[in-house]
């Protein structure tokens, strides 16, 4: 618990000094701690267990990354049609990256829009751990030049003492446009991350989101 709120605290102070010269409260402050800035398919690092306590190598083969690449196909026509085959995209690596770390039978960690304390459970991921993992995923897809619309974007926070959920998520910029939060956390392992305009994401939370769901393994 004390390392929750350790948590907590920094994404507080974060986001407080973001918000001045820095309105989507983009950072790199997790990325450069705990992400590999070249990640590969025979090698990156996936974060978990709550603020990316655990790290564990994966690794994609060929077949596997076929598999990816194939959500983008056909090509999107538009930026919005793009975003849905990227959250596909992200869903799919971690069914894959799922079996090996451990991390597959990821139970749903929200009670009343709080993420729980995982207890110790090196099983659980926290939207530190999802962020930092989305990010790697993305930048493999973005590297695999699998974009048309969008690039990958550092990574944002929020949370302040009129909005205690404090959050963190995963970030892509549309081409010559806005930021998109593609946020893992809000939803359980394996599934379509959300994707929504960042400003949403910072300035309340999400619209329809259970306050809790019943744990469900990832294929």
């Amino acid at each position: 618990m004390r390392r929750w709120r350790g948590l907590s605290s920094l994404a507080l102070a974060l986001a407080v000094s973001a918000c001045a010269d820095n309105p989507e409260h983009l950072n790199t402050v997790y990325l450069d701690r705990f992400a590999n800035p070249n990640p590969t398919l025979a090698e990156f690092t996936v974060c978990h267990g709550f603020g990316c306590t655990e790290r564990s190598r994966a690794s994609l083969n060929n077949g596997q990354w076929r598999r990816v690449a194939a959500v983008f196909s056909p090509r999107a026509a538009t930026a919005q049609a793009e975003r849905e085959q990227i959250a596909r995209g992200v869903a799919l690596i971690e069914t894959m990256v799922g079996p090996q770390t451990g991390t597959s039978a990821r139970q749903w960690t929200h009670q009343d829009n709080i993420i729980l304390p995982n207890l110790g459970d090196a099983t659980q991921l926290d939207c530190v751990d999802d962020a930092v993992n989305t990010w790697t995923y993305l930048t493999l897809m973005e590297r695999a030049k699998l974009f048309r619309f969008h690039r990958v974007a550092n990574l944002s926070n929020a949370g302040s003492l009129s909005d205690p959920f404090m959050r963190n998520t995963a970030v892509l910029q549309e081409v010559n446009g806005g930021y998109y939060a593609i946020d893992a956390s809000l939803v359980d392992g394996g599934a379509p991350p959300r994707i929504l305009p960042l400003q949403t994401w910072l300035n309340t939370l999400p619209p329809n989101l259970p306050a809790a769901a019943p744990a469900r393994a990832r294929g």
